[in-house]
């Protein structure tokens, strides 16, 4: 390798280093001689394909990130990278590990626009406005302004980014990236291995035994960080180890996943035991007074629990650099030696000999007609259930369509994408093209409702002009379902346990929540693939056979659905949630606003 290479030639090597395959983006001047340099090497691995917009190019780089481990976006300044603010948020939230590229301006315009007041195109006339949006929200952010220090700016950004598995930031000035430097020496690894405290991981062990041996019961949470950190085959070989130990095996220990975990092993694994939402009164009931509940790699998020703190003396939560055992907190404690030691101490001392397995307390199953006559929330996804393969992988928005899906079993390991935490609408139709690209052999299925689906339809144009096979259901009821019902769930009721409100506009969709009318079928004459409408079931059956007919087609399907229609998830709870606009809310206002 040559000893004096370009600052471009530099990122392009340390990014081939890490395995990266495909780089999402929107063009722009002060990045194209990064994007040249890329091009000019016919062996490059890297493939540079553009996004129909900041959006659709964020949130791919964020799924592919997801199942790749290291994900990488290019824009341009501030009118780029503004727009990519949301996506990078979501990915630090939900620890995804991209790295967004942002080029600058020239040392030379920042000089004239700071002394003489001209404005460049894309400034605001503040040289640290991008820089600062990003640093709260990345594991490293650097504004490169010269070649010196450029090598060295960039290897923290990706250490840091490998570290604490969160995006980074890279800011560079136009006239750096043709700059000279040296080349790149070694590879770069994560900083973890350095900062793990022994002790920490032997007595977080020792606390987790302790709990066990107490209990006369127990489950297991499987949390999101277990595929974060690679620690998936870890975690399956703990759970043989937990069994293998047990007294009684006829009764063995399960293991629960949640929105934002769903998938992360098979849902044909012997031990599994349902995707949940762990609410305090879920688990008093599931574990009683002398169970406990055993979380690895599980991140307490309002979705998995419920908007609950499920923290107590009955719990055990282990995540990347922290155990919750009890009252007791053991920092420094990375996942992975906590799963190894754990495992080894249950095989020496087989201290979950005496414990019974538990069985989850399922909702009650809801009746299915053998042929519905009607198309809704809860028939679609039971055909959809039936429908996926172990090739596909189920992409799903937030909303009605991250709660319907909870039921639906996923064979596969990784094979459900869903950003449960952030809850960005319409980052599924764009994370399917991310999705596609990591797992070339797959074929992404979205489900989004059509509220999301407005937020980034152009993804549609991505998965054609990229040569994708994915398909996109859209649930078509013609409003923000999720939003109407947190703010007055009425409208959704059912039967006694509708409520009629003096006020006639607390007994309907609020106006605010109705969606244009859109022929979303037809979308695909513009953007490329095939569009379907189905209005029934024996429609949706028909589609989906012609789908599988053509392995390799694009297809955007509208489904249409009942405008009050919900999951039976959250139908279970309608009589007996309280709206924050309804008149018969005891909580709010909160106290002391008036």
């Amino acid at each position: 390798m040559e000893q004096t290479i370009t600052v471009a030639r530099y990122l392009k090597l340390r990014l081939e280093q890490l395995g990266l395959k495909q780089m999402f983006g929107v063009a722009g001047n002060y990045t194209a001689p990064l994007l040249d340099t890329i091009l000019a090497d016919d062996n490059s691995p890297i493939r540079i394909s553009g996004n129909a917009n900041e959006f659709c190019a964020g949130y791919a780089a964020d799924a592919y990130g997801r199942l790749t481990g290291f994900a990488a976006a290019y824009v341009t300044y501030s009118v780029g990278a503004f727009s990519m603010l949301n996506c990078i948020a979501g990915s630090f939230v939900e620890q995804v590990p991209v790295l967004l590229i942002n080029g600058a301006p020239t040392n030379k315009e920042d000089s004239i626009e700071k002394h003489t007041g001209l404005l460049y195109s894309h400034t605001t006339g503040y040289q640290f406005v991008d820089i600062n949006m990003f640093r709260p929200i990345t594991a490293a952010a650097e504004r490169v302004t010269n070649a010196r220090q450029a090598t060295h700016q960039i290897d923290s950004v990706l250490t840091a980014m490998l570290t604490e598995h969160r995006p980074g930031y890279l800011e560079i000035c136009e006239d750096v990236w043709r700059a000279p430097c040296l080349a790149p020496v070694g590879t770069l690894s994560s900083g973890r291995d350095d900062i793990v405290t022994v002790s920490e991981v032997d007595a977080a062990v020792a606390a987790t035994l302790d709990k066990l041996v107490d209990a006369k019961k127990a489950i297991v949470w499987a949390g999101i960080e277990l595929q974060r950190y690679g620690l998936q085959d870890s975690f399956a070989r703990l759970m043989d180890v937990l069994n293998r130990t047990l007294g009684r095996p006829e009764q063995p220990i399960h293991f629960v996943t949640s929105a934002w975990s769903k998938s992360v092993l098979s849902e044909r694994h012997p031990f599994f035991e349902g995707c949940h939402t762990l609410t305090t009164e879920e688990i008093d009931e599931l574990i009683g007074a002398d169970g406990v509940l055993l979380g690895i790699g599980a991140n307490t998020i309002g979705k998995d629990t419920g908007n609950q703190n499920i923290r107590g003396d009955r719990t055990l939560l282990a995540c990347q650099n922290s155990l919750f055992a009890g009252a007791g907190f053991y920092p420094g404690v990375a996942l992975g030696p906590f799963i190894g030691k754990l495992t080894e101490a249950l095989e020496q001392h087989a201290a979950s000999r005496h414990l019974l397995g538990l069985r989850v307390r399922g909702a009650a199953a809801v009746q299915a007609l053998a042929s519905p006559v009607q198309l809704g929330y809860d028939s679609f996804f039971d055909a959809l259930g039936g429908w996926l393969t172990p090739d596909d992988v189920l992409v799903v928005d937030a909303g009605f369509p991250l709660i319907g899906a909870q039921s639906v079993p996923i064979a596969a390991q990784n094979g459900f994408v869903a950003q449960a935490a952030w809850l960005s609408i319409g980052y599924s139709v764009a994370a399917a093209t991310g999705v596609k690209c990591a797992c070339p052999d797959k074929r992404a299925v979205v489900v989004v409702g059509d509220g999301a689906f407005h937020e980034t339809c152009q993804a549609l144009s991505d998965h054609h002009a990229y040569g994708q096979n994915t398909v996109v259901f859209v649930l078509a009821n013609g409003i923000y379902g999720i939003e109407q019902k947190l703010v007055n769930p009425n409208p959704f009721r059912t039967g006694s346990g509708k409520r009629d409100y003096p006020d006639p506009l607390q007994n309907k969709v609020y106006p605010y929540n109705d969606l244009p009318a859109w022929n979303y079928s037809k979308l695909a004459g513009v953007f490329g693939g095939t569009g379907r409408k189905v209005c029934s079931p024996d429609d949706l059956a028909s589609v989906m056979a012609e789908i599988r007919q053509n392995p390799q087609h694009n297809f955007i399907v509208e489904v249409t659905l009942p405008k009050t229609d919900v999951p039976a998830a959250i139908a279970a709870g309608l009589d007996a949630d309280v709206g924050e606009d309804e008149t018969d809310n005891p909580n709010w206002p909160p106290a002391g606003i008036f």
